[in-house]
């Protein structure tokens, strides 16, 4: 008797169907169950041996790793019968595999297939028409409950190339035939999971232009160079730079008297807490602070905040998405903690340099280990720990600071 095919959806979040019930990660509450499970499908052609299973998933982080094995996928199977009664995971000798006589189909390998036939094409409006279905078919990156491991990471690069490269083609497309409202629409929604890509940021700055969109421009090139500031301690790609340029010189923008840029400047509302900015602004501040401690005698210290993993290294280390949500949760504890007059920037996807103004090496100190506690309280027992250095300010600093 034919099988039921099983779709499965890696893009966004992962989840099986055969047509009358749906298994989602949600309800798998192991993050490791949901881990197995995909690689099983992703490597569903060939039996997978034991001891290649152990050392993915346990990796010397288990006594006994061989039952652990056996008990996770005791588990995982008892879970896929809510999909229905059939044997989805057959034993092999040494090792599992996926039921070979039960289709599958996904949308990651749908995906590539599109990818590849946007290769043979040569017509514009075939290629536009290709480029559509794959950019529609992509739902984010890979799910969160599986970006974090090795075995994946090649393959989230490898779709995430296909994804720009098929919104590029669109892009060009767009811009050839001076479609810019459809090319603003493509930019909005590629940048929802690229937003630090130097094209699609330049061809949603310059269709916002094209269309006289003058503010949303300003706004959006604003923005971009924030995240590169933020993301990569980068100033602003000088390809972006010339299309603001341009912005400014079509929409006529000038600046009026005294009055209006102190209006212009001034913070709108009262402000509360550090103040925070981009990097090269810090510079800048950090430059000015220098010239003023040299004259008037007072001292002020240099802090760096580092969200690493607890026991490794740090200098150097990989980020991944879960030291990029705690820096977030840093950031608030910031905000809640500095006073008025200190400045921070994000120098790193997980690291935060804080100007502690008028301060003394003890207040220093003081301050710091104050962040530290709320920020591990915050974190509610996660395997992470915040490093930090602390420095006067020095001729020395500042001319670290200004390479």
């Amino acid at each position: 008797m034919k099988k039921d095919t099983v779709k499965v959806t890696l893009f966004g979040s992962f989840s099986l169907t055969n047509g009358t019930a749906v298994l989602r990660e949600e309800d798998i509450h192991a993050n490791r169950m949901v881990q197995l499970l995909a690689y099983l499908i992703i490597h569903r052609n060939a039996p997978v041996m034991g001891r290649r299973l152990n050392e993915e998933f346990w990796a010397g982080n288990s006594r006994n790793p061989e039952s652990a094995l056996k008990n996770l996928m005791y588990r995982l199977r008892s879970r896929l019968k809510e999909l229905g009664i059939e044997e989805y995971i057959c034993t092999q000798p040494g090792g599992y595999q996926w039921n070979p006589e039960i289709p599958v189909e996904t949308d990651y390998e749908q995906f590539e297939k599109i990818n590849n036939d946007i290769k043979k094409l040569t017509d514009d409006s075939e290629i536009e028409k290709l480029c559509r279905e794959a950019i529609d078919s992509y739902h984010g990156n890979i799910s969160a409950r599986l970006s974090g491991e090795e075995w994946m990471r090649p393959q989230i690069l490898k779709y995430q190339m296909m994804y720009l490269e098929a919104a590029k083609m669109l892009g060009n497309i767009y811009e050839r035939e001076s479609r810019w409202g459809e090319l603003e629409m493509l930019c909005q929604k590629v940048a929802v999971y690229e937003s630090l890509d130097e094209d699609i940021q330049c061809w949603l700055v310059r269709s916002l232009q094209k269309q006289q969109k003058y503010d949303q421009a300003l706004l959006q090139y604003e923005k971009a160079k924030r995240q590169f500031y933020e993301n990569f301690g980068i100033k602003t790609p000088e390809k972006l730079q010339k299309i603001f340029q341009n912005v400014v010189t079509d929409s006529g923008i000038q600046t009026e008297d005294i009055a209006g840029i102190m209006e212009e400047a001034s913070e709108k509302k009262e402000p509360q807490g550090a103040f925070f900015c981009d990097y090269q602004i810090f510079r800048q501040i950090y430059r000015l602070e220098m010239r003023r401690i040299g004259r008037i005698g007072i001292s002020e210290y240099i802090l760096l905040l580092t969200v690493c993993r607890l026991g490794k290294l740090w200098y150097g280390a990989a980020t991944d998405s879960g030291l990029v949500e705690a820096a977030g949760v840093l950031e608030q504890v910031l905000k809640e903690t500095l006073r008025i007059g200190d400045v921070v920037t994000r120098s790193g996807p997980a690291q935060y340099v804080i100007l502690l103004t008028a301060c003394s090496y003890e207040a220093g100190i003081a301050v710091t280990e104050r962040i530290r506690r709320n920020f591990l309280k915050k974190l509610k027992h996660r395997k992470l720990e915040l490093k930090y250095e602390l420095e006067e300010l020095s001729l020395q600093g500042q001319e670290v600071m200004g390479r």
